[in-house]
């Protein structure tokens, strides 16, 4: 075999590596282009989350500052109202204890409407 030969299997090896090893590249960059959608996907799922976790925070808030504002100003309920079965008042009445978060914001609601009527 001479130099000549030799240098063109060489090079013809060398361009069979090089073809073989752009589809390989070619391979993941599709993959990884899939997997970038899946997670561009995430990502705005994630931050359509947090924008309405933000919401219910800020109504939150709003509602307890309501709330406090509300019970500041409402008439206080003596030891012998308590023992009068007549004296009792809605917040005697309410839960003693809260259940889960819907019913307890629900029932928050319930309590500062008949605490604006009054």
């Amino acid at each position: 075999m001479t130099f000549s030969a030799a240098l063109t299997v060489l090079t013809d090896s060398l361009i069979a590596l090089t073809l073989i090893y752009c589809i390989v590249l070619e391979r993941r960059i599709r993959a990884f282009r899939k997997q970038e959608q899946s997670f561009r996907s995430l990502i705005s799922d994630v931050s359509e989350s947090t924008r309405m976790a933000q919401g219910a925070v800020s109504s939150l808030r709003q509602l307890l500052t309501e709330f406090s504002t509300l019970k500041a100003n409402a008439p206080k309920v003596t030891s012998a109202d308590r023992l009068k079965p007549e004296g009792r008042t809605e917040r005697e009445i309410g839960p003693q204890r809260f259940g889960d978060t819907e019913n307890s914001i629900a029932t928050l609601a319930a309590r500062i409407a008949a605490l604006r009527s009054q």
